[in-house]
């Protein structure tokens, strides 16, 4: 299903010289729609994701890791059993106390995140597969092509208009 799938490496930064206020929302809170997002660790905390519980926790990417969420075409996959995950990164008290030593070191105020998003090839139809291929979660999750689902996902948050 991903074999040449518009997989995306998107690194993304936030200059905290400027924005470092605690609470400072740097990505909102949201999930992503391709098939698996890939996080590598960033230089600044921040980054916060929701347990199928509710609850929100900090993320702590250990050296050498990589945290790996659903998207929401895994959730299609999967009829809903797998849920996109959701998350966002947020200036907190961690990011200003690891600002402030960085800038002591001399060392660079912005936050990267090298963020991989792999996709299902374009032209492959997403739709609950095995055991998930029940009829409640092919009417949530009607069939459709993984590129025709990237384009309504991105008009429906206005990234993409008609």
């Amino acid at each position: 299903l991903m074999h040449q799938g518009p997989h995306l490496l998107a690194p993304t930064g936030s200059d905290l010289s400027v924005h470092n206020e605690i609470g400072t929302v740097l990505a909102g809170y949201h999930s992503d729609l391709n098939l698996f997002t890939i996080h590598g660790k960033s230089r600044y905390p921040g980054l916060f994701v929701w347990l199928r519980d509710g609850r929100k926790i900090a993320v702590k990417v250990p050296d050498g890791c990589l945290l790996v969420q659903a998207g929401m075409q895994l959730e299609r996959l999967t009829g809903g059993y797998v849920k996109a995950g959701m998350h966002e990164v947020v200036c907190t008290e961690a990011t200003v106390e690891v600002l402030k030593a960085r800038k002591q070191r001399g060392e660079s105020p912005w936050r990267v995140s090298s963020t991989v998003f792999s996709h299902v090839n374009s032209d492959q139809t997403l739709r609950p597969l095995g055991k998930f291929d029940e009829p409640e979660s092919n009417e949530r999750y009607p069939a459709m092509l993984a590129g025709t689902f990237v384009q309504k996902e991105l008009e429906r948050i206005a990234l993409k208009t008609t």
